[in-house]
């Protein structure tokens, strides 16, 4: 029976022209490259951020493109003696490899779109979907500007050969190695990220290690920026003779890593260094080999992860909802589930994780740039202000699971209190923490009780205009425990508009205490700066009474519809 039922499906895909053999190697690399190729065009489906984050990422790759030809015309032509462009391509062909390598590393948002798991359940093996994921690899905005810009090097190289090579033999060894050595540098860009995604794809890490480790790599990606920027601020100082002096030494020792061997082959070549560059094509070789050996064994692993499952986060621990601090009843009941969002969730612990960084790199600016301190410490208390913000989209953030509250039926002022006084809770504390210890470390206390009574009312304003913005606009979120690199419910028209939306209002019941404490602080008057800080405290105050009534209003008259805008998650 087997037998025939066999035959008739056979005879049956065979009269609709399907394939029922073994897919040839080149079909499943053209598959591949035609599934990511659609995949990436149904990201942009209804996406409006990353519409604007991919036009404004190519128009920085276009302009670094521009960039990098006026680099190369200054160091070849223009300069009229080249000395200066091999240091330049050995140390930019570095560099290149070296970031392809970073991004997967500490944006642990950033997923592989061909997820070596996906393949799981189909009969084939890692050595037979390499290829057609190396191929797919090249199909992305950032491959195909490292092309370009390798294309770019490439000619000027050529350019380089011609105009300042030494000796023809020279010159016809370095132009013969110069495409092979760049094509394979360029292969070692795309083949990093893609080991690295198929090894994290493989370890068997709990939901709440992966979850941490976005989180730390969101929270490393901010440091990154504003060491950098902090880095720029001191740049006029720096000793130029110093770092002319020993740059070449290190662009030589990257040459010697496997991040920048391939790029240096040819300019060695041209200078005469053959053994030199015999090493470091073999350095480069050698590394390409390894890095597509771990691949394979990473998507072995990562294959057999995927149909064994990830493993369990442990047993989970019973506490208590309602806080013991709190009377038990739906106040407490829901601040207590608002604590454990805020201890669990990502969505949650990236704004905890954030906000501590923006004040270090204010506190860092104002001890580098001493004239800029009324202002960090003014910044330090928008960001107090800020924080009010993260409350905007609680209903979005209960998804599907608000049906309880309505079903329940939760008060709605216990609703939006209970949230609230969650985020005070961890909030108000690191704000006092701030706002009295930076007017000392800056020596001006007489600023403090200034920024106390300011950051106070600026986060009861973000509260109030959180809870109406909330309840009037909410939005689908993503799930719980989703990346903040990947949270797609920012995309939204709605979501920009409700963040655009609380931005402004949290600020301008503020402007008459902004001002006239400004005046004070100009003049030096203690009179005036406390007139201000507490017009801040009334305003907010006022904001935050008047926010609480209508969004109570709101949630009484249409929870159900605006549960409806949010059931799904995005």
């Amino acid at each position: 029976m087997v037998g025939v039922l066999s035959t008739e499906h056979e005879a049956t895909a065979a009269r609709a022209h399907v394939s029922t053999g073994a897919l040839t190697a080149r079909g499943l690399l053209r598959m591949q490259l035609k599934l990511k190729w659609t995949l990436w065009k149904r990201s942009y489906r209804k996406n409006v951020g990353k519409i604007v984050g991919t036009s404004f990422g190519a128009l920085y790759g276009l302009a670094g493109l521009v960039g990098l030809v006026f680099a190369f015309l200054a160091t070849t032509i223009w300069a009229g003696e080249g000395e200066l462009f091999p240091l330049i391509l050995r140390g930019l062909g570095a560099l290149t490899v070296l970031i392809w390598l970073l991004i997967p590393l500490f944006a642990f948002g950033i997923d592989d779109t061909l997820d070596p798991r996906a393949f799981a359940l189909f009969p084939r093996t890692a050595g037979e979907l390499q290829p057609g994921l190396f191929a797919a690899a090249a199909l992305s905005l950032p491959s195909l500007f490292t092309l370009v810009a390798i294309g770019i090097a490439t000619a000027f190289e050529l350019l380089w050969l011609i105009v300042f090579g030494q000796g023809a033999l020279w010159i016809v060894l370095a132009a013969l190695a110069l495409i092979p050595a760049n094509l394979a540098g360029y292969a070692l860009c795309l083949l990093l990220p893609r080991a690295w995604f198929a090894h994290s794809a493989s370890r068997t890490t709990s939901r709440s290690g992966r979850e941490m480790g976005g989180i730390a790599g969101f929270v490393l990606m901010f440091v990154a920026i504003y060491a950098f920027s902090l880095s720029m601020q001191r740049i006029d100082t720096l000793n130029i003779d110093l770092v002319l002096a020993w740059l070449p030494r290190v662009v030589e020792t990257l040459a010697w890593t496997p991040f920048g061997a391939l790029f240096a082959v040819p300019m060695d070549l041209a200078e005469g260094r053959v053994l030199t560059a015999l090493l470091r094509a073999l350095i480069g070789a050698a590394t390409i080999v390894l890095v597509w050996l771990w691949w394979r064994r990473s998507i072995d692993l990562a294959l057999t992860s995927a149909l064994s499952g990830d493993a369990s986060s442990g047993e989970a621990k019973v506490a208590p909802l309602v806080p013991r601090f709190v009377p038990a009843g739906p106040f407490g009941a829901v601040m207590g589930r608002a604590l454990k969002y805020w201890r669990r969730d990502t969505r949650y612990l990236a704004a905890l994780g954030i906000y501590p960084v923006i004040i270090v790199f204010f506190v860092a600016m104002g001890f580098m740039i001493p004239e800029s301190r009324p202002m960090m410490l003014g910044m330090a208390v928008f960001m107090c202000g800020m924080t009010g913000i993260s409350l905007s989209n609680e209903i979005g953030f209960d998804g599907p699971n608000g049906w309880i509250n309505i079903v329940g039926d939760l008060p709605s002022r216990a609703n939006l209190l209970g949230r609230t006084a969650a985020m005070a809770l961890l909030m108000v504390p690191g704000a006092l923490v701030v706002t009295i210890g930076l007017p000392l470390l800056y020596g001006m206390p007489e600023l403090m009780p200034l920024a106390v009574m300011g950051a106070l009312g600026a986060m009861a304003c973000g509260w109030g205009t959180s809870m109406v913005v909330g309840t009037l606009l909410p939005y689908p979120s993503s799930p719980p425990g989703t990346n903040p690199m990947k949270d797609k419910s920012a995309s939204s028209s709605n979501a920009m508009l409700a963040m655009g939306l609380a931005m402004l209002v949290v600020f301008v019941p503020l402007i008459p205490a902004i001002g006239i404490g400004i005046w004070g602080a100009v003049v030096g008057s203690l009179p005036l700066m406390l007139l201000a800080g507490v017009l801040a405290l009334v305003a907010g105050t006022a904001v935050f009474l008047v926010g609480l009534r209508i969004a109570e209003k709101r949630l009484d008259a249409r929870y159900p519809d605006l549960f409806q805008k949010v059931r799904d998650f995005v």
